[in-house]
């Protein structure tokens, strides 16, 4: 771990919110890293915060903020670095995203702020952050060829990757889904959220959860106490 960017990302996967990450400049920082930390294979969030070297790539903003030539002002110098820092980190984690990601950046705000309706704002904050990015990606899809089952079976397998979408053959628009996990009352409530954005608004659903429901010549899905009458 070189950058202070790879803190912020870290924190992503711990659940810890990027703006409680604690910047702090280090003085005994490394010419070969821009993370200070005793052990450089550990985790570097630690009581003080993430030690940074300040001259490893920003010396021209650093240089004179945390000059050991300046005493006075700790606190206010302290203040103005960590700052710069989130801004900095930010700013570094939003090189190379082209237009597609700024619209499922868009999109996403605009989710959480309510418009697509309470229910959606609430669910989509249920659904894990390394999946979420590809789900949005999925959702702007909707906006280029409309609703459709290949897109709402294609979100099923991205989050479930056990899950199989059936359209029924006996009731038009019914689709039937084998989820392949137990059955909660968060998993259901992502799943009526898929359901609302990707398929049509005639489409019905029904859904299985750890059983799939028996479907002749298919041993796997005929096993006594392991399957649904359909």
């Amino acid at each position: 771990m070189n950058y202070a960017w790879e803190a912020a990302l870290m924190a992503d996967r711990m659940g810890i919110p990027r703006e409680k990450v604690r910047y702090i400049p280090a003085g005994d920082g490394s010419p070969y890293t821009e993370i200070v930390q005793e052990d450089i294979n550990g985790i570097p969030f630690g009581e003080t915060g993430v030690g940074i070297n300040p001259l490893y790539r920003f010396g021209m903003i650093f240089a004179d903020i945390c000059s050991l030539n300046h005493m006075e002002f700790e606190q206010g110098r302290e203040m103005l670095f960590r700052a710069f820092l989130q801004y900095m980190v930010q700013l570094d984690l939003r090189q190379g995203m082209d237009r597609q990601e700024y619209a499922a950046r868009f999109l996403l705000q605009d989710i959480l702020q309510g418009m697509y309706g309470k229910d959606a704002a609430e669910t989509v904050g249920l659904f894990e952050k390394n999946k979420l990015r590809g789900l949005l990606h999925m959702i702007l899809g909707v906006y280029e060829c409309g609703s459709c089952t290949e897109l709402f079976r294609r979100a099923m397998r991205y989050l479930y990757p056990d899950s199989i979408v059936y359209e029924s053959n006996d009731q038009a628009g019914q689709i039937l889904v084998y989820v392949g996990v137990g059955e909660t009352e968060e998993e259901a409530g992502k799943i009526r959220f898929l359901a609302a954005v990707f398929l049509p608004l005639a489409c019905s659903v029904r859904l299985f959860w750890e059983h799939h429901f028996g479907v002749l010549d298919v041993d796997e899905t005929m096993t006594v106490g392991h399957m649904v009458l359909f």
